[in-house]
């Protein structure tokens, strides 16, 4: 009975700080998505720096992928990770009111992502050790839905505020990033259970450059169903990384919007597909097989560019097409944040969710540069297109293989 009351009471807090964890990193997550608009319009980055800041990000992702490798390795401790990854992602940012060069801001970006990333393996995996299955995903889906409902209403004070006057994006990026530092001393407070374990001795450079890879290449070839989901989602996330370089292109040169314009469409829209859609994929998620949820999701995200690519018409198709976008997100937060622990089963996760964060930097690496150079030769419409046509050929794919793979479900 004290067990069951001790597990009741480490839910409800893992719960809530996963709740107020995520409501105070919304506003520099908010403040972040206006960078690749704040560069261009007021900085003066060129199309290039956009398309390599896109492409940088990524990279950064494959890099902390050697971070995140050496949870089990190393024996760390998963909450030490997730503190120091949260610390670093945010500190450039502190110094924005007085260093306000383009590439500092470029460099200040990829560091975000790089430990953004680093930390996600032992986030998770902390979720999975405090959180019953069904519990986890809709304590995920809960507190990720009240943080983009958030986010809809500082969109619109980050609009206005650049708006009013340009410059005021430093001190928004300072300020989000010190209110992101509050939330570090809750993840304190969790209680988890570390595993005991020492850093190998004698490992060269050598086994440490390639055996995260060739750990993760014998996992996709044991669990030939997780190799599957992985190429279903790395179709999809290569026609978004495509997609990218063309957005500030279309919204600034096509449309002509203003900041606070483009907070109602990115922000606003988006933000509201997904708070309205993500307990809805929540209450999905735990009862058909992760193939099929896939499918759906990958479909609707490839509604986006189509619906987008529509805007230059009638402006009303900007925010019906990030709205959808938003839906479409919803589901694949929960999926990608949470197939890690689905196919993992009893075994740890950070294995799984490693190999989610490796590919998805190998597909950034390549597609926002691709997508870059296409737009200049093509046009940013013309890449819409190309980019739809990569999430809808996956989301069929991953249809088909739902109908071999029914009895894979996060209830197993």
């Amino acid at each position: 009975m004290q067990q069951e009351e001790a597990l009741q009471t480490r839910q409800r807090r893992m719960g809530r700080v996963l709740v107020w964890s995520n409501l105070l990193s919304e506003p520099l997550f908010t403040v972040y998505n206006f960078l690749g608009f704040i560069l261009y319009k007021d900085l003066g980055a060129s199309a290039f720096t956009l398309a390599l800041m896109t492409m940088l990000k990524p990279i950064a992702t494959i890099l902390s992928f050697y971070w995140s490798s050496g949870l089990r390795r190393r024996g760390a401790n998963l909450k030490s990770n997730a503190l120091w990854a949260g610390f670093w992602m945010r500190a450039p940012f502190l110094l924005c009111p007085w260093i306000c060069d383009v590439w500092f801001v470029v460099a200040a970006a990829v560091n975000y992502m790089f430990w953004y990333r680093a930390g996600i393996p032992a986030w998770v995996e902390m979720l999975k050790r405090n959180l019953d299955s069904g519990v986890r995903e809709r304590a995920f889906s809960l507190s990720s839905g009240l943080a983009y409902a958030e986010g809809v209403v500082l969109s619109l004070a980050v609009g206005a505020l650049l708006d009013h006057e340009a410059q005021n994006w430093k001190y928004l990026l300072a300020g989000s990033s010190l209110i992101g530092l509050l939330g570090l001393a809750l993840v304190q407070r969790v209680q988890v259970e570390e595993d005991s374990g020492e850093s190998p001795e004698g490992v060269s450079w050598k086994e440490l450059l390639i055996s995260p890879w060739r750990d993760s290449l014998l996992l996709m070839k044991n669990r030939p169903d997780f190799a599957r989901f992985q190429w279903g989602f790395m179709i999809c996330g290569f026609g978004v990384m495509l997609i990218q370089p063309a957005l500030p292109l279309i919204a600034i040169d096509r449309l002509e919007v203003s900041y606070l314009e483009i907070a109602a469409a990115v922000s606003i829209a988006k933000g509201l597909g997904f708070a309205l859609s993500a307990p809805i994929w929540a209450r999905w998620f735990g009862r058909v097989c992760i193939f099929r949820i896939s499918s759906v999701v990958f479909l609707s995200v490839g509604l986006f560019p189509l619906l987008l690519s529509l805007s230059p018409f009638n402006g009303l198709w900007l925010y019906a097409a990030y709205f959808w976008y938003g839906v479409g997100q919803g589901g694949s937060h929960l999926v990608w944040n949470m197939s890690g622990p689905v196919f993992a089963g009893k075994e740890e996760s950070s294995r799984y969710t490693g190999v989610n964060v490796a590919l998805a930097g190998l597909r950034g690496a390549i597609g926002p540069g691709l997508g870059g150079w296409l737009a200049m030769i093509w046009g940013p419409i013309q890449v819409l297109y190309v980019g739809a046509l990569f999430c809808l050929y996956s989301g069929f794919l991953l249809l088909y293989k739902a109908d071999e793979k029914k009895s894979l479900s996060v209830n197993e």
